[in-house]
């Protein structure tokens, strides 16, 4: 009953996607109502197959958004966008959330695949006990009650691999699903996949040439973007199935068109240039324009025009896999067919033989598991070789890296240069409203002395200390100014010393490891420094953490700094908050920041800056967890 019961719910999963397809492409003012609540099939699936199965599948969701809140004038945000009342906010919110969230699109592989494989896996023990009972009726009661009674031994069985096949698409993304299917089986069907995603990649490439041919300037930008798309998506899938990563190498966009003293708008083609009238007209343009220029959107169409006979060689072990497969299924399904009195007129042993002679006398479910292994077993190197045949047309050439890289730097040195003179301004205003201030309140009433001291001596005294606080409290200033430009105890203790004072300083249980064999030049301790000093202090104003770790090390050339704590997750580096500040200070020494922050946690914060290392430091230890330098 349960079987038939999980069979039920793999046949709706068609009907529903169909659905979810229909209303998602007619205009309809609310896909993501339909999308959320067509979630309730796969998680019924989820709930009773993992239950029956004994493997728990837990949910995949992230968090669903909390409502709008209303600005202080009234109006409610949602990016740039303003509006008054709070049903657009909320529903694109809830757009984004079913949009963006992985599961979505697992939920939709789910349905159209569930009937191919968790069907069958349901239907096994029902289809045997009830063919067996058909036997028995139609006087055959031995052959019959073995298979009633194979039925209800499997049964347990068959359940628990259907929650393992459950698991391994609606389980969450860190549950890994070649644990389920195996890394080889699994890079087999992703072979498949590879040589059905090369019809598309075909299809798009004709609708270029369409573009280009029939439209000239008008379409072709569009069909060149939903291309892009496409590629992109593959480019990243090959780099996740083989380890060979493909870097992006698109130029940027072309900023808004600006008009000119006239009013109209220029763009710039070869030697002259085009005005126009109207903004949209100048922004088509130049669109097209940074289309025609990018090397990499030819390079684009040539590798879709090419995967259709790249796909002839990866078709060989995609049909040993298919193939096997499917002649051990219909072996399977035919002879449980004739033991229940159909007359099957063929099999596929009748077919295997007539097809290869050389086969003759091989049984087929032997010739198919034997087809299917061989496809696996060279299914990683084809689809490596695939892979790095990609990297050729797909990854950016020498030149755009070079030109990429300059840009990047030219912006770091920008973002460099900004920050500095916003440090020293905030210094020179520090000084100015600070210390300075006091100083000269400690000269005049120095001057006031000079005056009283023979007249009033005690009223000199009183001046003369209250001098002396003013100096001692100028004096904190100016210590407070120097520890923020360049805290005494990099210079005294080192970058290690440094961030195990900040540990000890923390409010909450903070670990560190250290690791650095060497003194590193103090721009870059400082920057280190500063930014592991933002990290604590986020973690204990927004993390609700109760630990947090500091690793601290020096490899290769680079050194790395990770902030772990264990709290609700959720962090993001948006434009203007502290872990922003954080990326631009880092840019300037060629670092980079990587945030992996998951809803529920935990928050992984790494920052890593190519550098190094001089004479090493004498080690030491903090109190407060246990470090090497």
């Amino acid at each position: 009953m349960r079987g038939l019961i999980l069979v039920m719910l793999a046949m709706l999963g068609p009907p529903l996607l169909v659905v979810l397809f229909v209303t998602a492409h007619m205009g309809l003012p609310s896909p993501a109502f339909f999308f959320e609540h067509a979630r309730r099939l796969p998680a019924l699936a989820r709930r009773l197959s993992g239950r029956w199965g004994g493997v728990e599948i837990p949910s995949p969701y992230h968090p669903a958004p909390g409502p709008p809140k209303r600005d202080l004038d009234g109006w409610y945000r949602d990016g740039d966008d303003l509006y008054r009342s709070a049903a657009v906010p909320a529903y694109l919110a809830r757009l984004r959330w079913i949009a963006g969230d992985s599961a979505t699109t697992r939920d939709l592989w789910w349905m159209a695949l569930n009937p191919l494989i968790g069907g069958p896996l349901a239907l096994l023990t029902p289809a045997l006990i009830s063919g067996g009972l058909v036997v028995v009726w139609l006087q055959r009661p031995a052959l019959g009650g073995a298979a009633v009674l194979l039925g209800i031994a499997v049964g347990p069985a068959a359940l628990r691999w259907h929650a393992r096949w459950t698991g391994a698409l609606l389980a969450p993304a860190r549950a890994n699903a070649g644990q389920v299917l195996g890394p080889r089986v699994l890079t087999g069907l992703r072979l498949c996949a590879s040589v059905a995603l090369a019809f598309m990649a075909v299809v798009l490439a004709v609708v270029q040439v369409l573009a280009i041919v029939l439209t000239a300037t008008r379409l072709w930008p569009d069909a060149v973007l939903a291309g892009r798309r496409y590629v992109s998506w593959r480019r990243v899938r090959l780099g996740v199935w083989t380890g060979v990563r493909i870097a992006e190498p698109y130029r940027g966009e072309p900023l808004p068109p600006q008009p000119d003293h006239n009013g109209s708008y220029r763009t710039m083609w070869g030697e002259f240039g085009t005005v126009h009238r109207t903004r949209e007209s100048a922004a088509r343009a130049r669109r097209w324009q940074w289309i025609v220029r990018d090397p990499a959107s030819w390079r684009d169409l040539a590798w879709l025009s090419l995967e259709l006979p790249v796909a002839v060689v990866l078709a060989g072990p995609a049909a040993l896999i298919a193939g096997g497969f499917v002649i051990c299924w219909l072996w399977v399904w035919i002879h449980l067919l004739r033991s229940v009195g159909w007359q099957v007129p063929w099999s596929p042993d009748d077919l295997l033989h007539a097809s290869m002679p050389a086969l003759a006398g091989v049984p087929a479910p032997v010739a198919g598991m034997a087809a299917a292994a061989l496809g696996i077993a060279i299914a990683p190197l084809v689809l490596r070789w695939h892979a790095r045949l990609s990297r050729l047309l797909l990854a950016p050439s020498k030149a755009a890296v070079m030109s990429q890289r300059i840009g990047e730097l030219t912006t770091s040195r920008t973002q460099l240069s900004d920050a500095q003179a916003a440090e020293l301004r905030r210094i020179e205003r520090d000084l100015h409203d600070g210390a300075q201030t006091r100083w000269i309140a400690v000269g005049m009433t120095l001057g006031a002395v000079e005056d009283l001291i023979a007249r009033d001596p005690e009223t000199a005294k009183e001046m003369v200390a209250k001098a002396k606080a003013l100096s001692v409290s100028a004096l904190g200033e100016l210590r407070e100014l120097i520890r923020g430009i360049h805290p005494p105890v990099l210079a005294d203790r080192g970058l290690a010393d440094a961030v195990r004072t900040l540990a000890l300083d923390a409010p909450l249980d903070a670990e560190v490891r250290a690791i650095v064999g060497g003194q590193v030049a103090p721009p870059i301790e400082a920057a280190v420094y500063f930014a592991v000093s933002e990290l604590l202090a986020n973690v204990a104003k927004h993390a609700e953490a109760s630990k947090v770790l500091v690793d601290l090390r020096h490899t290769n050339g680079v050194l790395k700094a990770t902030v772990t704590d264990d709290g609700r997750g959720g962090a993001a580096a948006g434009s203007g908050g502290g872990l922003y500040g954080i990326r631009r200070r880092l840019e300037g020494f060629d670092g980079v920041l990587t945030l992996v922050s998951p809803p529920g946690g935990p928050t992984v914060a790494t920052l890593e800056i190519p550098c190094a290392l001089s004479s090493p430091r004498t080690p030491s230890s903090s109190e407060k967890g246990s470090s090497t330098c």
